[in-house]
């Protein structure tokens, strides 16, 4: 269950509830180096 802009909307299956974004978020993909430069932001 999702708790939105004042009301409550039952999520039920597997529908996507932002379209157009991917299911594994690119964040999880992205690291930071010992110099504290971003890696894999890009590509």
């Amino acid at each position: 269950m999702n708790a939105g802009a004042g009301f409550i909307v039952a999520i039920l299956g597997n529908i996507m509830t932002m379209p157009g974004l991917p299911k594994i978020p690119a964040a999880t993909h992205m690291t930071i180096d010992d110099d504290g430069e971003l890696e894999g932001m890009f590509g």
